[in-house]
């Protein structure tokens, strides 16, 4: 519905074409030239502009925030993530829409995500009959003070209250719900595995004793609903992933903390008519919109968990381009693989890659690669502009990965 003042509702300020959607979207997120961002700096700019970006453990070419970041920031390597997480501290492992990472700057701005996460691991564990794990609690953050930081593995208190679900061991749930509740923090990771500090030794002191940064309920969600559509770039009222987490899913909530922000000129509605919704971007993204476009030829390769595409349906309606994440559904049921890439080139999605699990020092290797349906027989002339950018693409993939080189036998096939 085009929005009106009418009944407290939006009011329509002034349209924009999907294509000036989908290329702001693109400029918005750093996908446009490679040569932009670059190293520690670039890292930072990203984390910066978006505040947050998904992690998930699973790793086939890197994990999801290397795979963001790839995407973004030229000489990208896991261990510059690695060293602003826990040699800088610059960064700092926490939950926003799910588990991410975020600048430790923003430690004191999560205060009341952490109490709901607090107050839900509780209902866990009360569900699961594991309450015993909280008797725990004490004796666990005296062993890490004494002993310093530690992980599950390193504490025999012995298994939980059989569940088919969670921790089996109650060092396993006493610290993830510690965790939860910022009393400590991750000091490190070897691969997936997690070794816990008190969260004093890892958040500067000046953010811990700092006061608290809302003092009312408004202030709070006005911050955390401004981070989001940051998060996301451009963003609409309907309920989805992208309004995924505590105070966001509400839809009452939503509407009037939006309108609040566009009443104080923070956020800019803009109608796109071609599918007739309202979108939202931040007023000091604004300059982004009216840049021009400044394309580097390359392809990229996106994380499944992208911030640009968390809101499946918004990626649809405004991309044309249908994506789902198969890791979870049934090897029968899947339409393409089990971890697949989307493609990006310019402000148009233009296929799908299924890259074979990568080991270190090898050539990046291609499984699956699946055209979108317009450029599957597009003319000639696209068709070597558009080679040129998937090869590339895949050129700046291998050297992220610090393979040696990419799929020559790909590169070379006739379907491309």
């Amino acid at each position: 519905m085009k929005p009106e003042r009418a009944g407290g509702t939006f009011i329509k300020t002034q349209s924009l074409s999907m294509e000036e959607l989908r290329s702001f979207l693109v400029r918005y997120h750093f996908l446009d030239n490679h040569k932009r961002l670059a190293g520690k700096a670039g890292i930072k700019k990203v984390f910066q502009k978006l505040g947050s970006v998904q992690y998930d453990v699973l790793n086939v070419v890197g994990r999801n925030p290397d795979l963001v970041l790839q995407s973004r920031v030229s000489g990208y390597t896991s261990d510059l993530l690695y060293d602003l997480l826990y040699g800088e501290r610059w960064l700092i492992d926490g939950w926003d829409k799910e588990m991410s990472i975020y600048p430790v700057s923003d430690w004191s701005g999560f205060e009341r995500v952490r109490q709901c996460r607090k107050e839900s691991a509780l209902g866990t564990l009360k569900y699961r009959g594991q309450e015993e794990v909280l008797s725990y609690l004490p004796q666990i953050k005296k062993e890490i003070e004494n002993r310093g930081p530690l992980a599950a593995r390193d504490l025999k208190l012995g298994a939980t209250q059989a569940n088919r679900w969670g921790h089996r061991q109650i060092s396993g749930a006493a610290m993830d719900y510690l965790y939860l509740s910022g009393e400590l923090g991750i000091h490190s990771k070897k691969n997936a595995q997690k070794t816990y500090d008190l969260i004093e030794n890892l958040v500067p002191e000046k953010l811990l004793k700092a006061p608290k940064p809302f003092a009312i309920d408004e202030e709070f969600l006005e911050w955390y609903y401004q981070r989001r559509i940051g998060s996301l770039g451009a963003c609409w009222l309907r309920n989805g992933p992208g309004w995924l987490g505590y105070f966001l899913s509400d839809p009452a909530l939503r509407k009037k903390t939006l309108r609040s922000l566009e009443d104080k000129k923070l956020i800019v509605p803009f109608y796109v008519p071609e599918i007739n919704e309202t979108v939202f971007i931040q007023r000091k993204a604004l300059s982004v919109l009216s840049s021009q476009d400044q394309y580097d030829g390359a392809a990229r390769f996106l994380a499944p968990l992208d911030n640009m595409l968390w809101d499946r349906l918004f990626v649809q309606k405004v991309f044309d381009f249908q994506y789902t994440w198969e890791v979870y559904v049934p090897q029968t049921k899947r339409k393409y693989g089990y971890y697949v890439l989307p493609v990006l080139y310019q402000n148009k999605f233009i296929a799908r890659l299924e890259p074979v699990k990568h080991n270190k020092g090898r050539p990046f290797a291609v499984k699956n690669w699946w055209w979108e349906s317009s450029y599957e027989n597009c003319a000639s002339k696209i068709k070597r502009e558009i080679k040129e950018a998937v090869t590339m693409g895949l050129e700046n993939f291998a050297r992220y990965l610090e393979a040696d080189g990419a799929d020559k036998k790909f590169l070379n096939a006739k379907s491309m």
